[in-house]
Order: structure tokens, then C-alpha cells, then sequence
């Protein structure tokens, strides 16, 4: 996809530039220079293809390896806390699902820049699958999907505690977890295998999807507003409604000055605890605006002021997959629990460096004494 893009980019540039002979003197002259721009934008795409893939797989492999780290902590801190409440399998899903964005970005990519030449169903299905990042773009919209999830989640269980309690079951939560992935294989999936076709040995990616120009403006609307607006007004709105009852909370608990009671501490505490959660979450959702927004909003405007705006597609393209290594960092920095687990993780391993030490030397010690004696 990076590859097509920055092509496009080029071509549509060259079009508008050295496609009109009327800036030449309609001579042999102006094959050449045509030529040797279009040999050197070949160059440059080429070069900015093969460190973006690079920095890329390099992302993902940071990505891939924090979020396995955060979620073993996860899994730690809701073991000891399943007596207490009730475990949060939607933000152990979207860990689940970022761990695994990155891990097949790195494997997508790999097998990109391998050039490895197609042939038979065993082609098809890496062109498909693979190189055209069909698995890795599923999994970005089962992202999207599942954070949607649990904002609405989050609002209904702050916002309207006791209609919750009641009437939002856990298998409310487990099927909302299954079509965050459903969802987010079918919303592109289908599309890229349908689109994908293996010619010469080379992976042609999007072929009658570009060619259609009405499927591709629907297309990029419908993915618009499914994947970037109506989440973004969902976020809005779910998160600043929130912020404003807990903070009314707060206000009436320190009016019945509660705290020094066994009950008042306990309420406190599970504030404390749910305030800390949204927090993390709003800073989550924060992430995903900032990195999706720029891309989402120039895909659109690029429709009808491509030659202005080409020049910036390579920058934003990066954005998203920077977005994919960000959460475990927000949740090791922001989730209470979280942070005490790795905290934990971190002092038992300086401890047993230290163990370890300390016994290394305390053996050499006593072999030295024998050998003196």
C-alpha cells in the first residue's frame, strides 16, 4: 500500500508537470528532461518506500513486544483483582488486537521488501493477505471497533450506573469483543481479495477498486465516516459527558464529607479506580484523533486538490502505524494496576540480578579460600 501510494503520488505529479509539453520547446529536448525526471522520482519513491517500510517493521517490532509486556501485566492484575470486580475484557481485547496489528505489520512488511516472486495459490494468498497488508488493516479497524466499545461501555457504566448493573450482561461484552474482529475483517478484507491479482511473479494491489472511480469515492467515504468521524464524535461526546458527572460525583462526596468512613474510603478507592481508567482511555482515544486524523482528512481533500497536496501524503502515511506502538505506553504510564505490575516485574528481576550476583561472587570466594588451603 505505501509502495502504490507514493507511485500514485509520483504520476499524478508528473502528470501535472511534465505531461504538458506547452513548458518545453516541443522538441527531443523535452522527452529527455521527461525522462530523467520521471528515472529520478522513480529513484527518489524507491528510496522513500524502502526506509518507510523499514521504520516501519522497526515500529512494529517495538509495538509488538511492549504490548505483549502490557498485556501479561494485564493479565497478572485482573487475576488478583477478579475477587473484587469484575475483570475488563474490552481493554484486554484491544491490547490482544494492537499486539497482534503489530506483529503482522512486521510480517507484512517482511515479506514486501523480500520480493519474493508469486506463483500458484501459495502466491496469491501472500499477495492478497500479506503484501497487500489485508490482516494488519483488519485488525486497525477491529481497533477502531473495539475502542468504540468500550467508550460506550465506560459512558453507560458512569453515566447510568444502576440501568447498567441491571441490564448490560457479560454477554453484552463478549459479543461486542467478537464483532470488533468480525467487523474488522469484513470491513476491507473482502474488498482486497477481491482487488488483488498476482501478475508476472508481482503483487498488483487494488486493481478494479482504482479503476472504478464511483466504488472508490464511496469507498473512502463510507470508510470515513465508519472509521474516523462517527468514532471521533463518539469520543467527544462519551468522554466529556463522563468527565462532567465524575467531577459532580466528586463534588457531592466531599459535600457529605464521607471520607473518614470505612464505606466512604472503599467508594473513594473505586472513584479513584474508575477516574483512572477513563483517564487512560481518553488519552487512548486522544492518540488515535492525532494520528488518524491528519491521513483521513487528506485522503479527502486529495480527491479534489491533489497537485497541492501530494507532497504531504508521505508524511501522514507514516502516522497510523506510529499509532499501533503508542498504547502499551499510555497504559504502562496511566493504568494503576497496570504500572504496579510491571513496577513488581522490574524489582523482582533487579532482585534476582542482584541473587545472582551476589551468589556468583559468594561461590568464588569460597572456591578461592579451598584452593589457597
Amino acid at each position: 500500500m505505501i509502495g502504490y501510494c507514493l507511485t500514485w503520488i509520483l504520476c499524478v505529479y508528473v502528470d501535472m508537470t511534465g505531461g504538458n509539453s506547452t513548458g518545453f520547446d516541443g522538441s527531443a529536448n523535452a522527452t529527455t528532461q521527461a525522462a530523467g525526471f520521471l528515472e529520478s522520482g522513480w529513484l527518489l519513491v524507491a528510496a522513500i518506500e524502502f526506509y518507510i517500510n523499514y521504520a516501519v517493521i522497526a515500529v512494529g517490532i517495538v509495538g509488538t513486544a511492549a504490548n505483549a509486556v502490557v498485556l501479561c501485566a494485564l493479565f497478572v492484575h485482573n487475576a488478583r483483582e477478579t475477587k473484587k470486580r469484575m475483570v475488563n475484557w474490552l481493554i484486554i481485547n484491544q491490547n490482544v488486537i494492537d499486539l497482534c496489528c503489530c506483529f503482522t505489520i512486521v510480517i507484512c512488511l517482511s515479506v514486501r521488501v523480500s520480493n519474493i516472486y508469486l506463483a500458484g495459490a501459495l502466491g496469491y494468498i501472500l499477495c492478497t493477505v500479506f503484501i497487500s497488508e489485508n490482516v494488519s488493516l483488519c485488525l486497525l479497524n477491529a481497533s477502531v471497533i473495539n475502542l468504540v466499545s468500550i467508550t460506550i461501555e465506560r459512558y453507560l457504566k458512569i453515566v447510568y450506573p444502576f440501568w447498567s448493573k441491571k441490564n448490560l450482561k457479560s454477554w453484552m461484552i463478549r459479543a461486542a469483543i467478537v464483532f470488533s474482529w468480525i467487523a474488522g475483517i469484513l470491513s476491507i478484507g473482502p474488498l482486497s481479495f477481491l482487488t488483488s491479482i498476482v501478475v508476472e511473479g508481482t503483487c498488483v494491489i487494488g486493481v478494479l477498486y482504482l479503476e472504478n472511480t464511483e466504488l472508490k469515492m464511496g469507498y473512502g467515504i463510507w470508510n470515513f465516516l465508519s472509521f474516523f468521524l462517527i468514532p471521533l464524535i463518539i469520543f467527544v461526546y462519551c468522554y466529556g459527558h463522563i468527565v462532567v458527572v465524575m467531577r459532580k460525583q466528586v463534588r457531592v462526596m466531599a459535600g457529605h464529607n464521607v471520607e473518614g468512613s470505612a464505606q466512604g474510603a472503599s467508594q473513594a478507592q473505586n472513584k479513584r479506580i474508575k477516574w483512572n481508567i477513563i483517564k487512560t482511555m481518553i488519552i487512548v482515544s486522544a492518540f488515535f484523533i492525532v494520528c488518524w486524523f491528519p491521513l483521513n482528512v487528506y485522503g479527502m481533500a486529495a480527491e479534489m486538490y491533489t497537485s497541492e497536496l501530494e507532497i504531504g501524503y508521505m508524511v501522514v502515511l507514516f502516522l497510523p502505524y506510529i499509532n499501533m506502538s503508542l498504547n502499551p505506553f499510555i497504559y504502562s504510564s496511566k493504568h494503576d494496576g497496570v504500572r504496579r505490575i510491571l513496577a513488581r516485574m522490574i524489582i523482582c528481576r533487579r532482585r534476582d540480578d542482584e541473587a545472582a550476583v551476589s551468589g556468583t561472587a559468594a561461590g568464588g570466594s569460597g572456591n578461592t579460600g579451598r584452593i589457597r588451603s
